[in-house]
């Protein structure tokens, strides 16, 4: 299976056209469109989580980020 990711407009008559690159096999193949929707908060979130890990500096060997980030979330969404 091969796949391609490509941003395209859709237009007022709803139509799209695309030119696949050259080393994508031809036949029989499935489109599938997606709608880009507002982004919910929680995936918000995730992004903003997981961004902030990606940019630090790699932690000791004994740290856990990620359970530390989940703690910390879930003491902003259950504060008290």
């Amino acid at each position: 299976m091969k796949a391609h990711k490509l941003d395209v407009n859709v237009a007022e008559d709803r139509r799209i056209a695309f030119t696949l690159p050259e080393d994508f096999p031809p036949g029989p193949a499935e489109v599938i469109v997606l709608a880009v929707t507002a982004v919910p908060p929680t995936e918000r979130r995730r992004v903003r989580v997981l961004g902030s890990l990606a940019s630090a500096a790699p932690p000791p060997l004994d740290v856990d980020p990620i359970a530390d980030a989940l703690t910390e979330i879930r003491g902003a969404r259950n504060p008290g």
